[in-house]
């Protein structure tokens, strides 16, 4: 199922000017990376949002926050917002701004190396270094 564009577009406008943002697709969704962290996303017609793991629905002030139970069980910290609850860019606005105070207090990551594609059940750097003989190729005569 697609994810709401116009929240991810609230959301993308909230982070304006912002620097270390990268936009990845995640969940079937988009998530917001601040300085490798999770900061926050859009699933659905949800806005997801990662917090402290101690925030409570009530601290958020939105009658349309629940906590986020993707994997059939709450995660800590994790908060969704039905798009009722973000009709406005104020709304949003406040919402993701908690997620920018979460995400700015936890130290920064590095960026992940891209994973080596497997190639005939090894990885191509081990392929580089080992080519592998075919037992299968005809032995020249």
């Amino acid at each position: 199922m697609p994810y709401s564009r116009q929240i991810a577009e609230r959301v993308r406008h909230t982070l304006t000017g912002r620097t270390a943002i990268v936009e990845k697709p995640m969940f079937g969704g988009v998530t917001f990376m601040v300085a490798g962290n999770m900061c926050c996303g859009v699933h659905r017609d949800d806005l997801i949002l990662r917090l402290d793991p101690a925030t409570r629905i009530e601290d958020l002030a939105n009658r349309h926050a629940r906590r986020w139970d993707f994997m059939k069980r709450p995660m800590p910290g994790m908060f969704a917002v039905a798009a009722e609850g973000c009709a406005k860019q104020e709304s949003v606005d406040r919402l993701v701004n908690l997620a920018l105070q979460r995400v700015l207090s936890l130290p920064a990551r590095a960026a992940k190396k891209a994973r080596a594609r497997r190639v005939s059940g090894q990885s191509i750097q081990d392929s580089r270094k080992h080519p592998v003989k075919k037992s299968f190729e005809k032995k020249p005569s």
